[in-house]
């Protein structure tokens, strides 16, 4: 959202026992950034480490591991959820169009390893999504009326599947991401207005450096916004508003149907 959320209050978050664990907080200047998977977390991760001290914060193999990137990553289950509910710690995230995110999940995270499903490899988390997803069309779906790996067997497998990986942070709904509205945030940003909405967090955070680009953080993107157009057919769209429809109302998205 590009203006401050509404002041109405939430309900106490130290009544909660929050799983959710991309809460991310600056122990100095005492912030909270909850960021999501597929909306710049990256970049968002590397500011967070930069304003943690570290000089290698453009380092995205670091950004993304829990153990040594050195940022403070709240254990909601515990007292520490009490600081979601303190107003003198603000708290900001970004949120993005469910459609793009989707396709940009599935771009980044499925199709790209589509070529190597026949590889013996078998430690890439999401090689293994990939295999299951191809069995889910093989057996499910049928290979007849789905002969490839395409974007809505993709959707149709986080819909009807039933499997475990259905629950991955990078196609998780932003609402549970979120823990929307038991949460209440500052400012979220929009994705679709990164420079001026990643510009405000980054004044009210007091952050010196400006935001870093993918070429900085060595992370392509996968140019989702652009590739709607020749992925989203009707039945895709209407797959992302069944699986997303609290993104779309509670974070003011236009539905396409």
């Amino acid at each position: 959202m590009t203006s401050d959320t509404p002041n109405a209050p939430a309900p106490p978050i130290k009544r909660l026992s929050l799983s959710n664990d991309n809460f991310i907080f600056d122990d100095r200047r005492r912030f909270i950034f909850a960021f999501v998977p597929k909306v710049a977390c990256t970049n968002w991760k590397a500011i967070l480490r930069h304003m943690a001290g570290h000089h290698d914060y453009l380092n995205n193999r670091l950004a993304h591991d829990r153990k040594s990137s050195g940022l403070h990553y709240l254990d909601l289950t515990g007292p520490e959820s009490a600081l979601l509910d303190d107003p003198k710690v603000p708290r900001y995230s970004f949120v993005r169009d469910p459609y793009a995110r989707a396709l940009s999940a599935y771009l980044n995270k499925i199709e790209s390893r589509i070529p190597r499903l026949g590889s013996s490899d078998t430690s890439d988390h999401f090689l293994k999504v990939t295999r299951e997803i191809d069995a889910f069309r093989r057996d499910r779906l049928g290979q007849d009326s789905y002969p490839a790996i395409d974007f809505e067997v993709f959707l149709l497998f986080l819909t009807f599947s039933g499997s475990p990986f259905r629950r991955n942070e990078h196609w998780q709904s932003q609402t549970s991401l979120l823990a929307w509205p038991h949460v209440r945030f500052d400012f979220i940003g929009r994705f679709e207005n990164l420079v001026a909405d990643s510009s405000e967090i980054l004044r009210r955070m007091g952050c010196d450096v400006p935001f870093p680009t993918q070429k900085q953080v060595s992370f392509p993107a996968t140019g989702a916004i652009d590739r709607l157009t020749s992925y989203l057919t009707p039945a895709c769209a209407q797959l992302i508003e069944q699986l997303y429809p609290a993104d779309f109302d509670n974070f003011a998205y236009q539905r396409r149907h």
